[in-house]
């Protein structure tokens, strides 16, 4: 390919074609025409000696080597963004984000604020445990708040580290009795209590009972449920005990009718970060900055 005669507009409308896999909606992004589209992917697969995508169920599925060129174009693109296209195809400004539904309690005031007061649509995602820098990258995800170590750079990308969150271990009225004079468990003490298990995967990718079976032990659980609003009344109604991050009980307004001890294991402490895109339109880094303030009054309080 002769770089001095390659007409670069055409990687706008890659970048178009690899963010929504459509003509239609590429076409759209740009504000030309689907035919202007075909006619520049045509160039772009003779000039890059690439067919680029392939058509499978309405959609522009990429080739291997058009998934190369994102890797390494993609800095390029995120960079230029901001310029190059509106907020969403139909003008309107949103904001999505992903965080572990135990801090979704601290987060959603803070955003349902910042959503009318910034004009603005705000979503939640349901958190998954997976790599969500793709979507990141492309703008499908604005932000992802996570909990674990340290994070591959990556050029486009901004890892920031709120603070260092510690497990702790809490229990209602019926199991006060039996730990009482109790100020910490071991792993070992640990699974000698029914559990309420509360999270969104199953128990065998929850970090720690992979632990627990490293070292031949196992959590029994007597009350599984999907929303963290159930666990207080589920300890308080049975002598069940549960692990929660330690910020999310400082924010629960039913805290003082339970009790807590430590759980003493490094396991119990851990780190959480935020991703995002570092190019990112001013009323966006507003919500980032704002979400980050709010969520480090918590976390700088955890007593380690």
């Amino acid at each position: 390919m002769n770089l001095a005669q390659f007409d670069f507009n055409l990687l706008k409308v890659l970048y178009a074609l690899l963010l929504t896999g459509s003509t239609k909606e590429a076409a759209s992004k740009l504000g030309i025409s689907s035919s202007a589209v075909s006619h520049a992917l045509s160039r772009l697969r003779s000039a890059l000696g690439d067919p680029l995508f392939k058509r499978e169920n309405n959609l522009q599925v990429p080739t291997p080597f058009a998934l190369t060129l994102k890797a390494k174009l993609v800095p390029l693109f995120i960079s230029l963004n901001d310029d190059l296209f509106t907020d969403s195809i139909d003008g309107s400004r949103s904001f999505k984000i992903v965080c572990p539904p135990a801090l979704m309690d601290i987060m959603t005031s803070p955003l349902s604020e910042l959503s009318f007061k910034l004009d603005f649509y705000a979503e939640c995602i349901p958190y998954q445990r997976r790599s969500w820098r793709e979507e990141v990258l492309d703008g499908t995800i604005d932000l992802v708040f996570a909990v674990g170590g340290d994070q591959s750079p990556v050029s486009s990308l901004k890892f920031e580290t709120i603070g260092i969150s510690r497990l702790v271990i809490i229990y209602g009225a019926p199991l006060r009795p039996a730990l009482e004079h109790v100020k910490e468990l071991s792993l070992e003490q640990l699974v000698s209590y029914k559990h309420v298990y509360c999270l969104p995967w199953p128990q065998d990718d929850n970090e720690l009972d992979r632990q627990l079976r490293r070292r031949g032990l196992f959590r029994t659980i007597g009350f599984k449920c999907p929303e963290y609003s159930q666990v207080i009344s589920a300890i308080n109604s049975s002598p069940y005990l549960a692990i929660v991050p330690e910020p999310w009980l400082e924010n629960q307004s039913l805290k003082h009718t339970i009790y807590q001890t430590k759980l003493t294991d490094s396991l119990a402490i851990g780190n959480l970060f935020m991703m995002h895109r570092k190019s990112m339109q001013p009323w966006k880094k507003k919500i980032v900055a704002s979400l980050k303030s709010k969520i480090e009054s918590y976390y700088k309080t955890t007593n380690l």
